[in-house]
């Protein structure tokens, strides 16, 4: 979670979170920066030859390896 909201943090330079970071509105925002960031890491993926699709599963199962890891 620490290295996802740094990125996040960084990423949301031309879109500023807001003051008040766990707001409804600040997360909403978030949420569209999480989103965009995800979409030009797809981009960046395709760009250098690598299937999306294929880094997308890859991601999933990563994510729910962590999360059975975590409870």
């Amino acid at each position: 979670m620490t290295r996802s909201e740094a990125l996040l943090t960084s990423y949301a330079a031309r879109r500023p979170l807001g003051a008040e970071t766990n707001s409804p509105l600040s997360v909403a925002v978030a949420e569209e920066v999480a989103i965009d960031m995800i979409a030009d890491l797809l981009h960046w993926l395709r760009a250098h030859g690598c299937d999306p699709d294929e880094a997308l599963d890859r991601a999933q199962t990563h994510y729910e390896a962590e999360l059975d890891e975590a409870s």
